[in-house]
């Protein structure tokens, strides 16, 4: 048989070996025999660099190392499964082998680039090409040039973290320019343009923000929603577990989430009622949400009528209730708390 054949076989019957007490040679190579089957070379090497580390050895693995039996000893010695001094030697032997760990010392005149430097020198390069754009457009090509400000994010790999800050100054130039058509002292300024040459200027520059927003829309990451378990969903959910009185007991919360009909009985207003859903109900806090109807009504005799309805079979509780409760009927608002008890769920 196959060690993936072994492995997939032992993984569901059983966990890590334990040695007795008194263990021999023959519980060793049974433990070892164990390991040998169901690790892989990652966990062996994980095994033996745990083992180094809790004792500050600074030694490494090179590919020269055979480490399947060393592995396994270290893990036995790391779960104070191996305590005889005979198998503690063999591992201070095989760890004695390996090669020692080089350790570079760091250079303290070496600058560190922060990630916020990084970011900013990125950006900063992104908006000298744009700015470049910019200047070959009125420069170069007598306010003709045509630019791609889609291809030219898509070939420089502009993250859209950043495409805020490249929006803004290009927003900001453009509004500097229209404001030299007024302002005194920006019109002194860019007194080397004319009105239209002005007014193509934040043309270009409109296309430049109206290209951000494209590239933006095309590379926006999608936001991946969290999908929360059962458990955590009804954590806060306020419920009674039981109400020995009537002998009643909750079912599980768990069970309200997904359910198309869910029935609820109040312990100190003695109103029992159900909520009913097409696509089935969920949980906010500590209130059922997604029910499409609900009513309720107050109980004259609950523990008789309680029994009656417990009774009852999927499908019949509804017609059960109408016809044993005459009481007045009102809506119910969803609301769970200490006094409510979760008589059923239906999927």
């Amino acid at each position: 048989m196959s060690k993936e054949k072994i492995r997939a076989k032992w993984s569901t019957e059983l966990i890590e070996p334990d040695l007795p007490k008194d263990y021999g040679k023959y519980d060793v190579i049974k433990a070892l025999a164990w390991y040998n089957i169901m690790t892989d070379s990652k966990t062996c090497a994980g095994y033996v660099n745990s083992y180094l580390k809790k004792r500050k050895i600074l030694k490494v693995i090179t590919p020269q190392n055979s480490i399947q039996t060393a592995a396994a000893v270290a893990r036995l010695i790391d779960r104070d499964q191996i305590t005889d001094s005979k198998n503690l030697k063999w591992m201070e032997d095989w760890v004695s082998q390996l090669s020692d760990k080089v350790i570079v010392p760091k250079d303290p005149n070496k600058k560190v680039i922060s990630v916020a430097e990084a970011t900013a020198n990125k950006l900063n390069f992104f908006l000298e090409g744009l700015d470049n754009a910019v200047d070959d457009h009125i420069f170069n090509s007598d306010f003709k040039m045509k630019f791609s400000t889609e291809k030219y994010l898509a070939n420089n790999n502009v993250k859209y973290g950043m495409l805020k800050h490249i929006d803004k100054w290009a927003s900001d130039f453009r509004d500097e320019i229209i404001l030299s058509k007024t302002d005194k002292d920006l019109k002194e300024g860019y007194s080397n343009f004319t009105t239209p040459q002005k007014n193509k200027i934040i043309k270009f520059l409109n296309t430049i923000i109206e290209g951000v927003g494209i590239y933006g829309v095309a590379i926006k990451p999608e936001r991946v929603k969290k999908i929360k378990s059962p458990s955590k969903i009804v954590s806060k959910l306020k419920y009674a577990k039981s109400f020995p009185e009537l002998k009643l007991k909750s079912e599980d919360p768990q069970g309200l989430i997904g359910s198309k009909e869910v029935w609820v009985y109040n312990t100190k207003t003695k109103m029992v009622g159900y909520y009913t859903s097409l696509d089935g109900m969920t949980v906010t806090g500590t209130t059922l949400r997604g029910f499409d109807f609900s009513e309720q009504r107050r109980l004259r005799k609950p523990e008789d009528q309680l029994k009656l309805l417990t009774d009852s079979r999927k499908g019949q509780w509804i017609k059960k209730f109408t016809s044993m409760a005459k009481t007045v009927k009102t809506k119910g608002n969803g609301r769970f708390n200490d006094a409510t008890i979760i008589l059923k769920e239906f999927k």
